[in-house]
């Protein structure tokens, strides 16, 4: 198998893409995915740097159950096959990496994908992290990274060219609420999946999301206080479920 590298990023900050070719597969009948989206210590092509990831390093991010992660189609959240909350998506470490395995939906996005596998034309997995702070090793000349620790926030079966230009752009807006809102990006993420939910979410940092829209509105010395509003927030989570931006 080879590990191909995406985009990569400077470490502890932006979002980052892996690949893992030669692995998946669904059932007779084509209704369950399985698949690895990485494996355990196997290296890397040359980032220039090579790279591996150490077992365990998906563990702390898997036990979150809040947390949802969906398997999609490109990393396009408009061709979403399944997911964590709903119970479609399961994801395990085992002895040999991060297998996936899903239930895969009645959609044209699903069904093109069953003819794909069948006829042997896909064969690649990918999966969009970013790296926690002391969640990977460096050898000392800077030529071996080991992640040890990895937040995960989608996977995704690759059939073309992945869309990252999109999932990038909704990094950087969520980099700027961070520091806008002084809500650390982990935090800002999870608020956002519960008010796209429905859930109940901290009333502080509601507080402060709804002060943050209200100054964004145009002259609000000459209008009543809104309402507090998240649709903004709310926009951005549906516009790319992914919110790949969950520690910097």
């Amino acid at each position: 198998m080879m590990v191909t590298p995406v985009n990569p990023r400077a470490t502890g900050s932006k979002a980052e893409f892996r690949s893992l070719e030669g692995d998946i597969r669904t059932d007779v009948e084509g209704n369950t995915f399985v698949g690895y989206a990485a494996k355990f210590n196997v290296p890397s092509e040359p980032l220039p740097f090579t790279e591996r990831i150490a077992p365990g390093a998906f563990g702390k991010s898997l036990r979150q159950r809040s947390k949802d992660v969906r398997l999609y189609v490109n990393h396009n959240s408009d061709n979403v096959l399944a997911s964590k909350r709903s119970g479609t998506l399961r994801m395990v470490e085992d002895e040999i990496g991060l297998r996936v395995e899903a239930d895969l939906p009645n959609t044209t996005a699903a069904n093109d994908l069953r003819e794909l596998m069948r006829t042997g034309i896909v064969s690649t997995m990918s999966f969009g992290f970013t790296v926690p702070r002391g969640g990977d090793k460096w050898s000392g000349d800077g030529m071996e990274r080991t992640l040890t620790g990895i937040n995960l926030h989608e996977v995704s079966v690759v059939t073309g060219f992945p869309a990252y230009p999109q999932t990038e752009a909704v990094v950087r807006s969520l980099e700027k609420l961070s520091e806008r809102t002084g809500i650390a990006v982990d935090e800002l993420s999870d608020t956002l999946e519960a008010l796209a939910s429905g859930e109940q979410v901290d009333p502080d940092k509601l507080k402060t999301l709804s002060d943050l829209m209200a100054e964004m509105m145009p002259h609000p010395e000459t209008h009543p206080e809104p309402e507090p509003d998240t649709s903004h927030l709310l926009a951005l989570k549906q516009k790319s479920h992914a919110l790949l931006a969950k520690k910097w």
